[in-house]
């Protein structure tokens, strides 16, 4: 059954194609790319703001790129995999793809054996998780899949930020499976020293939220041991920053492409959002039995507000917060 998805999520898979459009033309010369998607989801879901508009999930996203992706893996967990296998094959019937069931962090020790003799080639993951599903010692593997001579896996990441702190900063005694998972995520339980420090007041709710994305940030780029790595902070339409997307990549030019990726969303941030503000309005209004006055359609292409720039993500993570 197809879910309704926000702006920011499509928003989320429009830098996906960007990326992976770059990302392909400039490995042309490779002739072979690797793309894997460990929570591939469904094939297209349904927009939340515009009525019948229909959202494509990443695995339709990833097989239309040009020049085509030439190796694709889809790890969906059983009860979808089975739709996700049949709706693919039907739109995509001569693609070397799988959709691979099960949890991926399982299913991925026998994908990166099967794709072993192309260790060489450039290779893009996509770990468009909940909240903690992934476990580090996944990107461990992952980081570690590619012939010593080559960059690394590139990893893009969705890092729940805003949405994990909510419950964590005002319960005192948090369900240790909660602990549980959030160290797997980060290989590491330093996160409880921040956390520590929000309840104290030594922090503020936006600067722990800060911090979970540098710790990843950090420990992607020191203990994984990439180049380089960049955030974005993805907003709903109340303006609350809810997800960090990081990418962590060894390539200057995969880096450039991604930078530039970024800076498109983020000027496109503030028509997107009036325009779901808009839809709303317009949906109340109707329920209402009133005419409004403007199709929030209309507002779709809204110039960016006087003055508005981007403000580049180009400062490198800082060592992890620690109690003195």
């Amino acid at each position: 059954m197809a879910r309704d998805w926000g702006w920011w999520t499509e928003q989320k898979l429009d830098i996906l194609s960007d990326y992976l459009a770059g990302f392909s033309r400039a490995s042309t010369r490779a002739k072979t790319t690797v793309y894997l998607d460990l929570f591939a989801g469904q094939a297209e879901n349904l927009s939340r703001e515009r009525t019948r508009h229909t959202i494509e999930g990443s695995p339709k996203r990833a097989l239309a790129i040009e020049p085509p992706l030439t190796v694709l893996r889809f790890f969906e967990l059983p009860g979808n995999a089975a739709q996700l296998d049949r709706s693919l094959k039907a739109a995509y019937p001569n693609r070397d793809f799988k959709v691979i069931p099960g949890d991926c962090n399982i299913t991925i020790d026998e994908t990166l054996v099967e794709l072993t003799p192309l260790n060489w080639a450039p290779t893009f993951a996509f770990l468009d998780q909940q909240s903690t599903e992934v476990d580090w010692s996944t990107l461990v593997k992952l980081a570690h899949h590619k012939r010593h001579d080559k960059p690394k896996v590139e990893l893009w990441l969705l890092c729940a930020s805003g949405l994990l702190p909510r419950g964590l900063r005002i319960r005192q005694d948090i369900d240790t499976r909660v602990v549980e998972r959030m160290s797997n995520m980060f290989g590491t339980d330093t996160w409880l020293d921040a956390l520590e420090a929000t309840r104290d007041g030594t922090l503020s709710g936006k600067q722990f939220e800060a911090e979970l994305t540098n710790l990843m940030r950090w420990r992607m780029e020191n203990i994984l041991g990439y180049k380089k790595t960049r955030s974005f902070r993805v907003i709903n339409t109340n303006g609350r920053e809810i997800f960090d997307m990081i990418f962590a990549t060894d390539h200057d030019i995969g880096d450039k492409i991604m930078k530039w990726s970024y800076e498109k969303a983020k000027k496109q941030q503030p028509s997107l959002q009036l325009r779901a503000k808009l839809s709303r309005q317009q949906a109340r209004e109707e329920e209402r039995g009133e005419i409004s006055l403007f199709d929030a359609a209309d507002f779709a292409a809204e110039p960016l507000p006087p003055g508005y720039e981007v403000i580049p993500d180009d400062l490198p993570p800082h060592p992890p917060f620690r109690r003195r």
